[in-house]
């Protein structure tokens, strides 16, 4: 697999980083997180002095989203899963019922 040099900037820092993804993905993760610890900075934290709180808090919102995001997709294959099993079993009775 190729790597690609990636080249990014969140909060005026760039960082440079190797990776085997594509850059515009890599790219599109960075501006989220750059957004996200904006929103951040501009609630008040003084960026000079407190970056390292700024990228916790990001950190942890991103985080939330993401358990956010992982329990609806559970509950929605667990809904899936249900309505598969009910149909499934709907079309066992009616082939019992056809056999009989």
């Amino acid at each position: 697999m190729d790597s690609n040099v990636v080249r990014v900037d969140i909060l005026g820092q760039e960082y440079v980083m190797k990776t085997s993804a594509d850059p515009k993905y890599i790219q599109d993760v960075a501006k989220y997180v750059n957004e996200k610890m904006n929103e951040i900075k501009e609630s008040g934290i003084d960026s000079s002095s407190q970056q390292l709180k700024i990228s916790v808090l990001a950190c942890m919102n991103i985080t939330a989203e993401l358990f956010d995001v992982r329990s609806k997709s559970h509950n929605f294959i667990s809904k899936v899963e249900n309505q598969a099993l009910k149909i499934s079993e709907y079309i066992d009775k009616k082939g019992d019922s056809i056999n009989q």
